[in-house]
């Protein structure tokens, strides 16, 4: 099953393809062909050979047709293959470049080969040129712990796929106020309908590099969540200002997530009378991996 670290990148792109653009931009810092449209494309490589090649994702930029050129429909000008690579695959060195000659051929544009990877020794292992015997092609690899985080939240309004891809992979140590400020931003200005979507994955992603931030994050009492995964329980619990509601919210995350709750857990989470430690317990709860978890080093009664 791919993994978060696999996935997140590919779901920003397919719901903001614009962001592999941007990806690109800010890697290489090269201007690119005019266009005036970006579309994501079919993943698909296969023509009619027997192997079926898929890549992970296709962003295509177009133009308008010219005048002279005989067609009504767009122009591709630029296809960007963005491929995440979280392990040291060395098959992917006969893979890639079949997709993109194939892509290259379905689509008639230059093709583009961004690799994501989340460290920069891996990236540094699939920056090397892939030699054809009779020419080369050259990976775009950018290792997602360089990129800068934002914190700026004017910034991360303007840039919000840069900043949660930056501020996930690559959160500065020491500026929780500021992330949660930008990551704020950033959520605020995406739509409506996905927020829920980044949120979730951004949350996940910061138990495995920024715990503490994440633990704060859920400690807020003024903070807005934009998940509905979390934030309507949590908001739920502090609008009726009682145990009651809190331990009912922790057990309903504790079940959404399908983390099984042993009886002993459930007696002492409803038996819990502090409204301020049930808030701790359900920051935990968000990157548990037991029930027990939520407890802390205390986690037996």
């Amino acid at each position: 099953m791919p993994s978060l670290k696999h996935e997140f990148p590919l779901d920003l792109i397919r719901n903001d393809p614009a962001s592999a653009v941007e990806l690109l931009q800010e890697l290489t810092g090269e201007p690119l062909p005019e266009f005036t449209r970006v579309r994501c494309d079919a993943a698909e490589a296969t023509t009619t050979a027997v192997t079926h090649l898929t890549s992970d994702s296709v962003v295509v930029c177009e133009r308008p047709p010219h005048p002279h050129e005989v067609r009504d429909d767009p122009v591709p000008v630029l296809a960007i293959m963005v491929e995440p690579q979280n392990d040291r695959d060395p098959r992917k060195y006969y893979r890639w470049p079949a997709y993109v000659a194939n892509i290259r051929m379905r689509l008639e544009c230059p093709v583009a080969l961004l690799v994501l990877t989340p460290t920069s020794a891996l990236a540094r292992h699939f920056a090397e040129p892939i030699d054809l015997g009779c020419g080369e092609i050259r990976p775009l690899v950018l290792a997602l712990d360089t990129l800068r985080p934002i914190t700026d939240p004017e910034t991360a309004a303007a840039r919000p796929m840069l900043t949660l891809l930056s501020l996930a992979n690559n959160p500065p140590a020491g500026e929780d106020e500021a992330v949660l400020s930008a990551l704020n931003a950033a959520l605020r200005s995406l739509d409506g309908s996905c927020t829920s979507l980044y949120s979730d994955y951004v949350l996940a992603a910061l138990k495995v590099t920024a715990p503490g931030i994440l633990e704060t994050l859920m400690q807020l009492k003024d903070y807005e969540f934009k998940t509905e995964f979390v934030g309507r329980l949590f908001r739920e619990g502090k609008a009726e200002g009682k145990a009651e509601g809190k331990a009912e919210a922790l057990l309903t995350v504790l079940g959404a997530r399908g983390i099984e709750v042993s009886e002993e857990v459930r007696r002492r989470i409803e038996d819990a009378t502090e409204p301020d430690l049930l808030d701790v317990w359900l920051g935990r709860a968000v990157g548990a991996e037991r029930a027990e978890d939520v407890f802390g080093g205390q986690g037996r009664a």
